[in-house]
């Protein structure tokens, strides 16, 4: 069984509510952000667009627009339920926040059933607009690293031949946990 942090809960329960904030999954560097939001919208069963901003080109805020574009298709495509776009290091495109305040204005005003994850570095993500352009339009769900203060059940084992990730730890449950 893979790692399933206690936010994954909370992330899967506001993909089954009807839209209503925009998601910031925010935290330092490897601590299992993509791999957690990958875990959570597989489980979910909507489309999903899933786009990184990661590439040493990709600085501008078109390529937000261009991606969200996107996943309106598929949103219009899907039934009531929605689609989802996961926008990965959001930071990293300057004036990111002006768009995506514009870009889910207008889904809103339209009644477009696009849920917004937008993953980044929890300090630059707050400092790079959440706290002023988006004022009021998210929720963040914070991930960290596991101390030495992390219940056994809960911290990550190391990643074995069968379970493998890009994006932090994943593993089994320690024996002995609440399953």
């Amino acid at each position: 069984m893979d790692f399933i942090r206690p936010q994954a809960a909370v992330l899967a329960r506001r993909l089954e509510e009807p839209r209503r904030f925009i998601q910031a999954v925010a935290g330092p560097r490897q601590v299992g952000k993509t791999t957690l939001v990958g875990q959570v919208t597989q489980a979910s069963g909507l489309p999903t667009r899933y786009a990184s901003a990661d590439g040493p080109t990709l600085r501008e805020t078109s390529w937000v627009e261009q991606q969200w574009e996107a996943a309106r298709l598929e949103a219009q495509d899907a039934d009531r339920r929605g689609a989802v776009i996961v926008l990965d290091e959001i930071q990293k495109i300057r004036g990111w926040s002006e768009s995506v305040k514009r870009l889910w204005d207008e889904d809103t005003r339209n009644r477009l059933p696009l849920k917004v994850i937008l993953l980044g570095s929890a300090p630059l993500l707050v400092q790079d607009g959440l706290t002023e352009s988006l004022a009021g339009r998210f929720e963040i769900l914070r991930i960290l690293h596991c101390t030495s203060r992390t219940p056994a059940w809960i911290k990550p084992q190391a990643p074995s031949a069968e379970h493998g990730s890009d994006d932090g730890p994943v593993g089994a449950y320690a024996e002995g946990s609440p399953r």
